[in-house]
């Protein structure tokens, strides 16, 4: 069976528009939420603050995510002043989600950026540790 070049070529359209489509439809997320505490428990912040005592030993960077296509990865990227110290990917399986991740600390003015798949910045929050 020969098929007509407008059939071919309006095949191919639909493909590319399809195919382009799909790259547009990627999860989206945002950051409701950002704080420091110094723990978590049943899943919500405690003892939250932006100035920590270093005898805390440990800060947890706690988010509450909302991702309109569940999941949507992404990640808390922790930074002393201007030097990235840690990152920590998460994943976001429902369109409301509460994660976290925690740091061993030392004095010093420190930051937390909240990544997307793609690298792009959500939020970001600042703590300092004495």
């Amino acid at each position: 069976m020969k098929r007509s070049p407008v059939l071919i070529s309006g095949l191919l359209c639909l493909m590319v528009l399809v195919g382009a489509s799909s790259l547009f439809a990627q999860s989206t997320c945002k950051v409701e939420r950002i704080v420091f505490a110094t723990s978590v428990e049943d899943r919500e912040p405690v003892g939250e603050n932006t100035e920590f005592d270093q005898s805390v030993g440990r800060v947890h960077c706690w988010t509450k995510i909302t991702a309109e296509n569940p999941p949507v990865a992404f990640s808390h990227v922790w930074y002393k002043g201007d030097q990235k110290v840690l990152e920590v990917p998460l994943k976001a399986n429902y369109s409301s989600t509460r994660s976290w991740s925690n740091k061993a600390i030392s004095p010093g003015d420190w930051n937390v950026e909240v990544l997307d798949e793609k690298g792009e910045v959500l939020g970001s929050a600042r703590f300092t540790v004495k």
